[in-house]
């Protein structure tokens, strides 16, 4: 087929046109209205989902937190320093004949 003759061409694309036509107007038109709250569904959904990761980040924090408190170490040297502070200070100098143990008489 040779393109370059345009009423040729012109007639063919208006036949396709008309064509087309007929065999969309038998589709019935899609309604819009069933997507119309399409973004707040969505925007819901991701609401809630943020909702719930910033819930367990918190929870995390404070058990780690908690976890904290309750450290071996930190239980141990709240254990000695609690007992240090009952018993006087009581602090004995050895005499070893040296300048410092002069100086502390």
């Amino acid at each position: 087929m040779n393109c370059s003759n345009t009423s040729r061409l012109r007639s063919l694309l208006t036949q396709l046109l008309q064509e087309l036509g007929k065999t969309n107007s038998t589709v019935p038109p899609m309604e819009e209205d069933d997507n119309d709250d399409a973004y707040l569904y969505i925007l819901l959904i991701m609401i809630f989902y943020g909702c719930l990761a910033g819930g367990l980040i918190l929870a995390y924090t404070r058990s780690r937190k908690q976890e904290s408190k309750n450290d071996p170490y930190h239980l141990y040297i709240e254990r000695e320093w609690n007992k240090n502070k009952n018993t006087p200070n009581i602090v004995v100098y050895e005499q070893r004949g040296s300048i410092e143990s002069e100086n502390l008489l």
